[in-house]
């Protein structure tokens, strides 16, 4: 089971379009299940961003290092 999935609900009010409800009960989605998966997408997303912000200065060094030096298996690569 989805680790995600087992844990315990809690029952929340959202402010969605009536008309996206509506069809979407009518099409038999799981309207509760699309808003979590699209939330949990969204958590996804801005924690990459604030990983990628948080590291910028250190991966820039990195590639800087790169540029300048090299990578250590340059020497090696065959292809």
């Amino acid at each position: 089971m989805n680790t995600a999935l087992s844990h315990r609900r809690r029952g929340t009010n959202l402010t969605i379009d009536p008309v996206l409800v509506s069809e979407g009960k009518a099409a038999g989605l799981n309207l509760s299940k699309i808003a979590e998966d699209a939330i949990r997408l969204a958590l996804r997303s801005k924690q990459q961003e604030q990983w990628l912000t948080e590291n910028a200065e250190a991966i820039a060094s990195y590639n800087r290092r790169i540029e300048e030096q090299g990578a250590f298996s340059e020497g090696l690569r065959q292809f």
